[in-house]
């Protein structure tokens, strides 16, 4: 299997496809440099790809009228997004960037529809990936809703390491750089709550931050503080 097929796998239902087939989509992928801070697309563009992140990290946000991003999220090698685009051909519902230099996979969605009209299991494997992602956003309103700062702090924290973490002794290194205001804005509140809430955290030991980056030392405690902010 190729590289470029083997990206292509990160993509649930790309992974539904036989070998042989993803391997004539990796014939038709095109690969594209960006540069640290440079958009790949913006909200409301229109939308005829999907991308997969193979270096670099991609952040994906909604632009607010205020001017305060609100961060949807932080991709890593491996990640996709556009897939909705790449489905209905309508246009993107929310702004991407590099946050460092990147490259990233582009999937035309004419290449994708020509080979999916005649494989029923990749169709019922794009239903489920739709499906997740509703529930991922109405999983997001409701922590909007229902959790204080804390509680969602704690939560995008213990999503992280579920999605970008790395076991080491010490706990749970999320590999990802990111600053305090780019946390905040994933979880739409000001860069001072997530300071003084991320102070509290290294007090009572439930994190720890290396450089950019932050070690999850108590996994169970984030989750105590999430579903009693919820309570």
């Amino acid at each position: 299997m190729t590289g470029t097929a083997q990206l292509l796998e990160s993509v649930p239902f790309l992974a539904a496809l036989e070998l042989r087939d993803r391997e004539a989509l990796a014939r038709t992928v095109v690969r594209r440099p960006f540069r640290r801070g440079e958009t790949v697309f913006q909200k409301e563009e229109p939308g005829q790809s999907l991308f997969v992140v193979e270096r670099g990290t991609v952040r994906i946000f909604l632009p607010t009228p205020q001017g305060n991003d609100l961060t949807l999220a932080v991709l890593a090698p491996g990640d996709f997004f556009g897939d909705m685009s790449l489905l209905d051909g309508r246009p993107r519902s929310a702004s991407a960037a590099a946050t460092f230099d990147s490259s990233l996979l582009v999937l035309d969605r004419q290449a994708f529809i020509a080979l999916i009209s005649s494989r029923p299991s990749a169709a019922m494997a794009v239903l489920g990936v739709v499906a997740q992602r509703l529930r991922e956003t109405d999983e997001m309103a409701s922590d909007l809703a229902f959790l204080d700062v804390g509680g969602r702090l704690a939560k995008k924290l213990l999503d992280l390491a579920a999605s970008h973490g790395v076991q080491q002794r010490r706990g749970i290194l999320l590999d990802l750089r990111l600053t305090q205001e780019e946390l905040a804005n994933m979880i739409g509140v000001t860069r001072e709550s997530v300071n003084r809430h991320l102070s509290e955290f290294r007090r009572t030991g439930l994190v720890q931050t290396v450089g950019r980056k932050f070690v999850v030392l108590d996994s169970d405690g984030l989750r105590e503080r999430s579903e009693a902010s919820a309570g």
